[in-house]
């Protein structure tokens, strides 16, 4: 399975000056308006959606059909991009971090907690887990293109049920304010949720790429 990761790391570098521009842009649109909470958030997104990258590239180039005529089963395939969009998240993390600390010293704007900085962004992180959790079994399914469809519907879906949960939680601490105590209680049950919801994923994913026919 380090082959399999190593050829999509290698995949991904054909779009890297293309990143480097793209976070060049969100450093400086961050700079001027004064708004580096804007910068994690994008990366994380931008790193994130490169997971989707790799599966076209497989897809188009009919890799799936031949790297089965080598030792690999088909639960490698799809470990191996589970593991890939956990590393671009992480990726995304460190990047969006450190950019977000930088943007923050240069414009010397409101002075923000480490703490507060790390939570923010693993929240965001969290959400877009669960963005492609839902839709890689789609992907294993379908098709990259025809998940690409279906894109906006998971955003949709995984953006309301978070914002549901999160206003749902609010009104149970006093006066409707989320409290220290319960964001986290509240960081903690979504850690839990997130990693049992990946792990469904993940399987459902196994069963299909099973059954699937090339």
């Amino acid at each position: 399975m380090k082959g399999l990761l190593l050829k999509d790391i290698y995949n991904l570098k054909k779009v890297g000056k293309q990143y480097l521009l793209t976070l060049a842009f969100f450093v400086i649109y961050c700079y001027f308006f004064k708004n580096p909470s804007f910068f994690p958030m994008m990366t994380v997104m931008s790193f994130s959606m490169l997971v989707l990258t790799s599966l076209g590239y497989d897809e188009a180039a009919g890799f799936d059909k031949y790297v089965l005529t080598l030792p690999v089963n088909r639960e490698d395939l799809v470990r191996c991009k589970y593991l890939l969009l956990l590393l671009l998240l992480a990726a995304g993390f460190v990047v969006g971090m450190t950019g977000n600390v930088l943007i923050n010293l240069l414009i010397q704007g409101e002075k923000i907690s480490f703490l507060e900085q790390i939570t923010a962004v693993a929240a965001v992180a969290a959400v877009f887990l669960l963005l492609y959790a839902t839709l890689l079994p789609l992907v294993f399914k379908l098709g990259v293109e025809k998940a690409r469809m279906l894109l906006l519907i998971c955003y949709i879906a995984v953006f309301a049920g978070v914002f549901g949960v999160f206003k749902l939680i609010a009104g149970l601490g006093p006066e409707g304010k989320v409290t220290e105590e319960l964001m986290i209680s509240l960081a903690s049950a979504a850690a839990v949720f997130s990693v049992l919801y990946l792990l469904g994923s993940y399987l459902v994913s196994v069963r299909i790429i099973r059954k699937r026919e090339w």
